[in-house]
């Protein structure tokens, strides 16, 4: 393109631009906001109990709080209604634990506990795949007193915990921990999915693996802010 045009075409754009913005200032005028499926984020903020949400299908229209009576019908979460996040990690030494949770990002209450399915895809110093790891279903307690450097004592083994139910954009968390070294295995994810379902979540997370096992705590509802 000739600098004669490159600059024609510069100016025209201008242009535009200034006249979308003169139209935008004009009485009256509105503006489009795009929506975002599921509950939004800022649902804690709103002090109406029926505040308008924007809602899958990208209608805003009023959509009650959910209530006890739905908590007490509520059906095993969605996975698709779901989301999952890092919260916080702790290093103690050469043990490292990662809290992840789930989200209820649907607009009802939902049922979940148990055990998440967890795995990691490991591979050798030569980047060469080599295999998962065991997994070790541990209390949280076993891997508080590993990272205050307490005694651990001879722990019970795990039970399944019970359902918790989730309302909407209530967090159920839970831990992974694992010994770190030297020429040890590498994982770049932790892959995992919900209990009783299949989809997988893939999660970011460097970690050198020694030991060939990681320890994994059972899901329940925290405070947290993912």
């Amino acid at each position: 393109m000739s600098p004669h045009r490159w600059a024609l075409a510069v100016s025209c754009v201008l242009a535009a631009l200034v006249c979308a913005g003169c139209a935008g200032a004009r009485p009256g005028s509105r503006m489009t906001v795009a929506a975002r499926a599921g509950a939004p984020d800022d649902a804690a903020m709103h002090v109406n109990p029926n505040a308008p949400y924007i809602t899958q299908g990208g209608t805003p229209k009023l959509i009650p709080r959910a209530t006890e009576t739905d908590a007490q019908n509520a059906q095993p979460c969605d996975p698709d209604s779901l989301s999952v996040e890092e919260v916080s990690a702790n290093v103690n030494g050469s043990y490292r634990s990662v809290k992840l949770a789930f989200m209820n990002r649907g607009g009802f209450p939902c049922l979940l506990g148990g055990y998440p399915m967890v795995s990691l895809s490991l591979r050798n110093q030569e980047g060469e795949p080599i295999g998962s790891v065991a997994i070790e279903k541990v209390t949280p307690e076993k891997i508080d007193a590993e990272l205050s450097q307490g005694p651990t004592g001879s722990t019970p083994a795990a039970q399944p915990s019970p359902h918790v139910t989730l309302m909407p954009h209530q967090v159920a968390a839970f831990q992974v921990a694992w010994s770190t070294g030297s020429n040890c295995p590498v994982a770049s994810h932790i892959l995992l999915s919900a209990p009783g379902t299949e989809k997988l979540f893939a999660i970011p997370q460097p970690m050198v693996v020694c030991a060939g096992r990681i320890q994994v705590t059972a899901l329940r509802l925290d405070e947290g802010n993912v």
